[in-house]
């Protein structure tokens, strides 16, 4: 005879999901740390399916099936940053391009554009 399983968070019924929960948070915190991450989401989505089957006994009975799916994110920001400006002048290099050239150089009179 199968043992009666109560639908509570504190029985082994999900037994399954709790373990996956765990497992999965362990995996998003050894992340963070490795990943220098100070936030971090973990998610939990379980869906319940309700059918009704012919029981053993003939009668009509309601049978569900829960699916859980865990997935855990961790943020990731990696950005660097730079700039160039204010130093060079833009000119036209003569193929129909442009070319930097440093802002306190002299050009000489006939020079060609690099």
């Amino acid at each position: 005879m199968a043992t009666v399983k109560p639908i509570t968070m504190e029985s082994d019924t999900f037994a399954a999901m709790k373990l996956d929960i765990t497992t999965t948070l362990n995996r998003l915190l050894k992340n963070m740390q490795e990943y220098g991450s100070d936030k971090a989401a973990l998610t939990l989505k379980l869906t319940v399916t309700l059918e009704d089957h012919e029981l053993d006994n003939g009668e009509q009975g309601t049978v569900p099936k829960f699916e859980h799916k865990v997935t855990s994110t961790v943020q990731i920001k990696d950005e660097a940053e730079g700039e160039l400006a204010g130093q060079y002048v833009l000119e036209d290099d003569g193929n129909g391009g442009h070319v930097l050239k440093p802002l306190s150089q002299q050009m000489e009179m006939f020079e060609e554009p690099v």
